[in-house]
């Protein structure tokens, strides 16, 4: 088996852990292609010998495997889905950081790890991703695209104005968003940035966005669902000269004549997760929703 591996560089307390990874790995015959980034900083932790025998690759070309190995929290696994690209090579995330929200696994239940992920006992969720095509009025050959898998925001950025964001969806009448932005969220990013600001969590399975304002000027400004075959065509005004889309938190300044065009990515990322695992549990676990509930009652069975 060929399996790519990515990760962030905070891994202070897990080295150990992934050094065993890597040797069980080599030990089994699998080869091994690593971001060149990631493979930099664990050999300058672990020694030289770490990469012995390890091929490497920017990350900017996308890797060829059978999986992709995510090591960190959210942010890493958003590195690495973007790094395997359009292979659509399926994503397991370790989570070494926070939340974690994308991950199945982690080094504390190490035995999962080794007893499902690498004999393939795992379930393949495919979750859709957002594609903006950035369009600048009289330049029509300066195109840009930006992928994201949990959230597309656009935001006023270092200013203080407001937007005045409209949006129109399918060629139908324009809605338009007054206040300091809008995300437009994935069922994957509704549980993100999308939940800070009061907007629903969907299903991740849900084929369909939300479309969430931020600070909205005005209470009607309520957050939609739309379908996710729907195209959205985007126009920025506001007194400043410019601002901010982000995708997945990487972002773009803009000018106010750049047009927005938000339709779903034709490929998706395909994400491991453990074979009995549900959404449900995802939302106990990561988001602490029942824990009260369980508290609850534990206190009336006391009693």
């Amino acid at each position: 088996m060929r399996i790519a591996i990515n990760g962030n560089r905070h891994q202070e307390g897990h080295f150990e852990e992934i050094d065993r990874l890597i040797t069980t790995l080599m030990k089994r015959g699998d080869d091994i292609v690593m971001a060149e980034p990631f493979i930099d900083y664990l050999s300058a932790h672990l020694g030289r010998r770490f990469a012995t025998g390890i091929d490497y690759l920017p990350l900017s070309t996308p890797p060829t495997a059978d999986i992709a190995v995510s090591i960190g929290g959210d942010g890493a696994f958003l590195k690495t889905a973007r790094w395997v690209g359009a292979r659509e090579t399926p994503v397991a995330g370790i989570n070494t950081g926070n939340l974690g929200y994308l991950s199945a696994f982690t080094f504390e239940r190490s035995e999962e790890i080794y007893n499902l992920l690498l004999n393939g006992h795992y379930r393949v969720e495919h979750r859709s991703l957002l594609s903006a095509r950035i369009t600048e009025s009289g330049n029509e050959g300066s195109r840009r695209q930006l992928i994201a898998l949990n959230e597309l925001a656009i935001t006023r950025g270092d200013h203080a104005a407001m937007l005045n964001i409209s949006a129109i969806i399918n060629s139908s009448s324009s809605l338009d968003y007054v206040g300091d932005g809008l995300i437009i969220s994935t069922p994957t990013g509704s549980t993100a940035y999308n939940l800070s600001v009061g907007g629903p969590i969907l299903d991740p399975e849900l084929a369909g966005w939300v479309l969430s304002p931020i600070a909205a000027h005005s209470l009607s400004m309520r957050p939609l669902v739309v379908k996710d075959n729907s195209v959205i065509d985007i126009r920025v005004n506001t007194r400043a000269n410019s601002y901010r889309l982000a995708a997945d938190g990487k972002s773009v300044t803009l000018p106010l004549n750049a047009r927005l065009q938000i339709t779903r990515a034709p490929y998706a990322v395909n994400l491991i997760l453990q074979p009995d695992h549900t959404f449900t549990d995802t939302l106990r676990e990561k988001l602490g929703m029942g824990t009260n509930l369980r508290k609850k009652d534990n206190r009336n069975g006391d009693r």
